[in-house]
């Protein structure tokens, strides 16, 4: 019976481990988006990350206790997120094209900007994703989709753009 109790505990700590390591997508799309039309996108390439700098926290004899953040800094780019956003809106059959932001995309049917947050913790981790769907016009956000890690910063799965973009993106052009 102990036995069973001891593995009872350790798959009930796993599970626990598990479901608290995912970060939060949330996605808001406008109810007149009709994905079907999107044969091509313009991705705007972010010329800067955020970046997190990491900070120590303190070990006291009862409990760890975490650093608030400060506030995120411009950093070199991080990451490859512009390609994998690219890959991921080929594979939904939309024709993507990476570019700058000071460049006036045409014949684009939807203009795609994205930005990123990152921290440390034994390597770069994303900390915030934000995909926003743009109108070709530029005028108007058609959906937006948010990564957040923040509330599992010390729990979590290493988060990377190859990880949480394909959801974001079957989220952001879902019906």
């Amino acid at each position: 019976m102990e036995k069973v109790m001891q593995r009872i505990s350790l798959l009930l700590i796993i599970l626990f481990i598990f479901y608290g390591c995912a970060g939060t997508i949330n996605t808001v799309k406008s109810s007149e988006q009709n994905t079907k039309n999107y044969k091509k996108a313009y991705i705007i390439s972010t010329d800067n990350s955020q970046y997190i700098q990491f900070k120590f926290g303190i070990i006291t004899p009862f409990a760890y206790i975490i650093p608030s953040d400060d506030p995120s800094v411009k950093h070199d780019v991080i990451g490859t997120t512009a390609e994998v956003i690219k890959k991921e809106l080929e594979k939904n059959g939309i024709i993507a094209e990476i570019g700058k932001n000071e460049d006036t995309p045409e014949g684009f049917d939807l203009i795609v900007q994205y930005y990123d947050t990152w921290r440390w913790d034994f390597k770069k981790i994303l900390d915030k994703l934000e995909i926003v769907f743009i109108t070709p016009e530029g005028n108007k956000v058609i959906a937006k989709s948010t990564y957040n890690i923040y509330k599992n910063k010390e729990l979590h799965n290493f988060p990377t753009p190859e990880k949480e973009v394909p959801q974001m993106i079957k989220e952001l052009l879902s019906k």
